[in-house]
């Protein structure tokens, strides 16, 4: 099942994965300064150079690229493949202990760590 990500029959017959089972959908103000430049210039790529349709580019490159941000797919991968071999996993990336400037101007840092530290101290961590 891992390489797999439970890609439907048909694009594993084909030897291809869906991409779809692996994006994560951000809200524009958590998308990362380099995202939408390279968004733009891969949809302009391909419809421009590739002649590739526009509604069918947009929907795979909002289907890949999101993927990418913060090293999440790959994360996943290497999760997926220590599960798969019985190795421990963390699911989730321990928060960044705010610091002081942080707590300041950052608040929604500090309820992220504070959230984390609750559910560790629970157990649920």
């Amino acid at each position: 099942m891992v390489p797999q990500l439970g890609t439907g029959p048909r694009k594993a017959a084909n030897l291809e994965f869906d991409m779809r089972i692996l994006s994560v959908i951000r809200s524009s103000d958590r998308l990362p300064d380099t995202f939408h430049p390279l968004f733009y210039s891969r949809v302009r790529y391909r419809v421009v150079i590739k002649r590739e349709r526009f509604w069918t580019v947009v929907q795979d490159e909002m289907l890949h690229l999101p993927i990418s941000i913060d090293g999440g797919g790959r994360n996943d991968q290497i999760r997926a493949e220590n599960a798969l071999k019985g190795l421990p996993v963390q699911i989730e990336r321990a928060p960044e202990k705010p610091s002081i400037l942080d707590r300041l101007k950052d608040n929604e840092k500090v309820q992220d760590y504070e959230r984390w530290k609750d559910r560790q101290e629970m157990g649920l961590e």
